[in-house]
């Protein structure tokens, strides 16, 4: 088994695994919005056959090389096909394919790494032998083939109660067409807590990337103005919840609620399996996210630098070094 950088002559293969394997982020419609910044590797079997991949974003902070994951994506993408028939047989080749990729990326010239697995990845033992720091981060997960009575019932008083309040107060929520209501609200958003936030690759995603057949929003408006928007992109079997926001001289305690609540019952229209949160360690996003009744989930986040940002890292991220 080895893995490589995937050539021109392989992106055909790759699509067609991921399409199978793969996630919504795992789509080149996605992975091209990021141009020569983004490295896709191609995991192949002893008969050189691709069977899988993942990718990485290769960045530049403070003049060194850091590899992450790309922006506003929540994970490196990893997927592959695994014929194993048995649970031990099964366990082995996930284990095989991690243990090549932590071998890997210790060869990569990075001064600073921090890369993310979806949830289905939980054995990171091979990164922990490797030196690695495995932390464990969590996300919530709704269950979109519950009716919407028991998803309903499943919501915290909290949370019922803003869209009482929304309902109340004759809050409006419609599905949005146009995404500078979106881009308005997101960027309110991140300017009132003083966050940076990516411009160029915000309207790659809401103006390039978004089509009806992979992404929606829903926007509460209250006397017309726009006051909350959710904006979510979409595969297969789950809608991820990418972008949200809210006018902070218009704020109203149950319209981001409202712009969630209908994004989750639209998801279930769409015969989607899942609405994912895509997680947050912030104590209030946590809260505010768990009020919806989806299950936890953990997953895993690999970090490492080299000799001595690390030591410096300890210091200033310690909760991550």
């Amino acid at each position: 088994m080895k893995i490589h950088q995937i050539e021109d002559k392989d992106r055909l293969k790759y699509k067609e695994l991921a399409v199978k394997n793969g996630t919504i982020f795992n789509c080149l419609e996605w992975l091209n919005i990021f141009g020569e910044k983004l490295k896709i590797f191609g995991i192949y079997d002893n008969n050189n056959i691709m069977i899988g991949g993942f990718y990485l974003y290769v960045d530049s902070k403070a003049g060194m090389k850091y590899y992450r994951n790309p922006p506003f994506t929540p994970f490196i993408g990893l997927f592959f096909e695994n014929k194993a028939q048995n649970k031990v047989k099964s366990h082995s080749f996930e284990k095989s394919i991690i243990s090549q990729i932590a071998d890997f990326i210790s060869k990569l010239p990075y001064q600073i790494l921090s890369i993310a697995f979806q949830k289905d990845f939980i054995d990171m033992q091979p990164f922990i032998w490797e030196k690695y720091k495995v932390v464990p981060n969590y996300t919530y997960i709704i269950d979109l083939s519950q009716s919407i009575d028991k998803i309903n019932s499943e919501l915290a008083s909290e949370r019922r109660n803003d869209l009482k309040k929304a309902y109340k107060d004759k809050v409006k929520v419609e599905k949005t067409e146009d995404f500078n209501i979106v881009k308005s609200l997101v960027l309110n958003t991140f300017n009132r807590i003083k966050k940076s936030i990516d411009n160029y690759y915000l309207d790659k995603i809401l103006f390039d990337f978004a089509k009806n057949n992979n992404s929606f929003a829903f926007t509460s408006y209250l006397n017309k103005t726009p006051i909350a928007t959710c904006f979510c992109i979409y595969d297969k079997s789950t809608a991820y919840y990418l972008l949200g926001g809210y006018d902070s001289e218009n704020r109203h305690k149950g319209a981001g609620a409202l712009a969630i609540w209908q994004s989750i019952q639209y998801a279930k229209s769409l015969n989607l399996d899942y609405f994912d949160f895509e997680g947050s360690m912030v104590k209030p996003i946590e809260r505010y996210f768990r009020g919806f009744g989806g299950d936890m989930y953990p997953y895993y986040t690999i970090n490492k630098a080299i000799m001595p940002i690390e030591i410096i890292l300890k210091f200033i991220k310690r909760q991550a070094f």
